[in-house]
């Protein structure tokens, strides 16, 4: 697998422009396949810590996480509205780009910020996670599978750019999915067939599709999963590693074809992952390894699961291994490229705006060299966590992304919103929510947790010990009394301080959270210092909220949704496409933003290829192609 990825890494080098600007190299041109595109959205975020952690959390608490599957239908094509046309219009590469644009530099300097802090740690979680799976089923140095992997994924993004990670995730998606399937089907046969599982599974209270409790410390419940993970899904509109991938399709309508493949395949990924933990739970019904002591985290009972129910077989518990690999590389690379582009786009040109094209494009490689480097280095930060997987990358981007969701939301739709606003809404939320997730570290909840037994373990002398995978097994009599029987796991302990309570709230709710939060605060605030007038007229950077997700009401409802406003219109505003630089045009660096579109969308008629000049505070100029400014 790391073979193959390498080798498409250095096909996409030495093909098509090898690579020589950086439009080719972070978007490929802006003329990327909606295939490799859609496959690329879906395993950025189906990542190891899907393959691996998804099942041991269903393992531990219930299958209510699969009401995911239906929070991820709505937002995305929300996110089509909301965001899509107005970053296609910009033109931009880097989408924090755009608060420059609408607010100023310190609010776009602090959203890059909490984007490559928050993307580094989420690839440090991605990687040591299939170094666990590697480390468990081969016995291979942990740091060992870290450093090889991840050294893989560098060479190949640094030298093919975003076509190489386009294409790998392609190839990984597909092991993804092959590597799961056979642990199900492998599974089920063990188990006795889909009807024993299903059995065992109710019975054991893993099989769970009805929790509608409203309270909010419960971990998994619908209204959790569609609030919690439906905002989280809708913060991949904001989000540059999805967003850049959506640009590199050069038109808004490949761009949606792409986002509802990676819908349809995320839904069917996760829902395998879902499954596969049921699997697994009925596989250990009678005798848990994690109780006893077998595996040292519920993110190790997978590969566990594999390497046991395999045992016979060798050589299939590489098509799982291969998996979780594929997984880990996907999400590295393209985490890699993204904080390449951000840091181009937002650090390099703004302290040398006059760089030389072929220059920038070197020092766009050289800076994913550098951050998959700095990726490995966040690998040990991830190990001393001591967190699963699945809970911690969720959390993370909640606290990461609610708040920036938030500025995006008051920058495109409120008139009123400031810098002011947005920053105090930003930070207010980032460390409100953070420092729930602190407290929720000191003082972790085990509410929702079910059933653990050990009544069908081996029970061995005391003289006697048990090896599996080299590592030594716990004695019967060495396993504390309360997991011997079928008890369900303590509560919290009674004597946690009352604010305990705050922070045993859901990881899934601190998306919500975060945009409430960084909403009404940067709505005071903007209020309160007034609204700045250039920005507020500033009306190209804007859209209206009603006719984003109202589209299909008449004229008359949406202008009374508008609170009085008068409708802001763009020329062509469903018929432009953006197109990317073409072979035979010179890119042209200058302080001013140029902006190609077709003439189709103009009243006269026009065919003619116009460039819409884009200055920060002067109004639309639009002049055609050859014409002297």
């Amino acid at each position: 697998m790391l073979l193959v990825s390498a080798a498409i890494g250095v096909y996409s080098a030495l093909s098509g422009g090898r690579q020589k600007t950086a439009n080719e190299f972070l978007l490929g041109n802006r003329n990327m396949g909606i295939i490799p595109v859609s496959m690329s959205i879906m395993v950025s975020f189906i990542s190891a810590i899907s393959v691996i952690g998804t099942p041991g959390e269903i393992y531990m608490y219930d299958t209510m996480f699969l009401w995911g599957v239906i929070a991820y239908i709505l937002p995305n094509l929300l996110l089509v509205r909301l965001f899509m046309p107005l970053f296609f219009k910009l033109n931009i590469t880097s989408v924090y780009e755009y608060l420059e644009l609408r607010y100023n530099r310190a609010v776009r300097s602090c959203g890059t910020a909490i984007f490559s802090i928050q993307t580094l740690i989420y690839m440090g979680i991605a990687m040591y996670t299939p170094a666990l799976a590697i480390n468990a089923v081969t016995g291979m140095d942990l740091w060992a599978c870290v450093i090889s992997t991840g050294g893989v994924c560098i060479f190949y993004t640094a030298v093919g750019g975003i076509k190489a990670v386009l294409w790998t995730d392609t190839l990984q998606a597909l092991i993804i999915v092959i590597g799961v399937v056979a642990v199900i089907i492998k599974g089920t046969i063990e188990v006795g067939g889909a009807d024993e599982v299903w059995r065992i599974g109710l019975e054991g209270r893993r099989l769970v599709f009805n929790n509608f409790s409203f309270d909010p410390r419960v971990r998994y419940t619908a209204w959790g999963m569609i609030f919690g993970m439906g905002t989280l899904n809708l913060t991949l509109g904001i989000n540059q590693t999805i967003v850049q991938r959506i640009l590199s399709t050069g038109s808004k309508r490949r761009a949606v074809m792409a986002i509802v493949l990676a819908t349809v395949g995320k839904m069917i990924i996760v829902s395998l992952c879902v499954f596969s933990g049921v699997v697994m739970y009925t596989y250990y019904v009678d005798c848990d390894p994690f109780t006893m002591g077998y595996v040292k985290s519920k993110d190790q009972l997978m590969p566990f699961f594999v390497m046991e129910m395999f045992e016979d077989m060798p050589g299939l518990p590489g098509i799982f291994l291969s998996a979780v690999v594929s997984a880990s590389i996907s999400t590295l690379s393209s985490g890699v490229n993204s904080l390449a582009a951000v840091t181009g786009e937002d650090v390099i040109k703004v302290l040398w705006p006059n760089m030389a094209p072929s220059r920038y494009a070197m020092v766009t490689k050289l800076l994913a060299v550098l951050f998959g480097l700095l990726s490995i280095g966040s690998a040990f930060v991830a190990s001393i966590l001591g967190e699963g997987v699945l809970s911690l990358a969720l959390s993370l981007a909640g606290i990461s992304y609610g708040g920036l969701l938030g500025v995006f939301l008051q920058g495109i739709y409120s008139r009123r919103a400031n810098s002011k606003g947005a920053l105090s809404g930003l930070v207010s939320s980032v460390l409100f929510v953070g420092w729930i997730r602190i407290g929720a570290m000191v003082y972790p909840s085990v509410t929702g947790k079910n059933v653990l037994s050990v009544d069908g373990c081996p029970v061995y002398n005391t003289s006697e010990t048990a090896m599996i995978n080299s590592t030594t097994i716990l004695y019967a009599s060495d396993i504390s009394p309360l997991y011997t029987t079928t008890q369900s796991v303590p509560m919290e302990h009674s004597e946690d301080p009352p604010v305990a309570e705050l922070y045993h709230i859901s990881f899934l709710y601190y998306a919500p959270i975060g945009v409430i939060i960084s909403v009404i605060v940067g709505t005071i605030v903007s209020t309160i210092t007034g609204s700045n007038e250039t920005e507020k007229r500033d009306l190209k950077l804007m859209s209206d909220f009603p006719d984003a997700v109202c589209c299909c009401f008449s004229e008359p409802i949406k202008q009374t949704l508008r609170c009085g406003n008068e409708r802001i219109v763009d020329v062509g505003e469903d018929e432009i496409d953006v197109a990317g630089d073409t072979d035979d045009e010179e890119e042209i660096v200058t302080d001013m933003k140029y902006i190609k579109m077709s003439g189709k969308g103009f009243a006269n008629g026009d065919t003619a290829t116009y460039e819409r000049m884009l200055p920060k505070k002067e109004p639309d100029v639009w002049i055609k192609r050859g014409t002297d400014v």
